[in-house]
């Protein structure tokens, strides 16, 4: 399967669509030297008044958007492996924890893996949500 493109139709996205403009409204303008909270503006007519632009200048955006990937690009790198590809995502259940039940299917000893490729067996699981619901390990009826 092939990952989604955003775009299919391979239109490059413009920056003022990437930025809200309330977080690029804080900054300052180096093209047209608007300060924080004011509008970019575009020179008029010669002699005239400058022209209010309706989004702010590439050059008042691209930091905003640099630096959120630059966040992401930190964010991934810190990831650790398991959360990457997904292993064992399914349980949502603190690893300690769980590891220190034995599996009654594939008979995983505590403190070791079962043998599944995505995680611990759901009877595993189950053993664990019974001995934390505070009814001593039985059923409820």
């Amino acid at each position: 399967m092939r990952p989604v493109q955003p775009h299919p139709t391979g239109r490059t996205v413009p920056l003022h669509e990437k930025v809200a403009r309330r977080f690029w409204i804080r900054r300052h303008c180096p093209l047209c030297d608007a300060k924080a909270g004011q509008d970019c503006t575009d020179p008029g007519a010669p002699g005239g008044n400058a022209v209010r632009r309706e989004h702010g200048h590439d050059e008042r955006i691209e930091p905003i958007v640099r630096e959120r990937e630059a966040a992401t690009k930190a964010k991934k790198a810190r990831e650790p492996e398991d959360r990457r590809t997904q292993r064992g995502s399914a349980s949502m259940v603190p690893h300690y924890r769980l590891m220190k039940i034995s599996c009654p299917v594939c008979h995983a000893k505590p403190d070791a893996e079962c043998t599944l490729p995505a995680g611990s067996h759901q009877a595993r699981l189950d053993i664990l949500f019974r001995y934390r619901s505070g009814n001593g390990g039985r059923r409820r009826r």
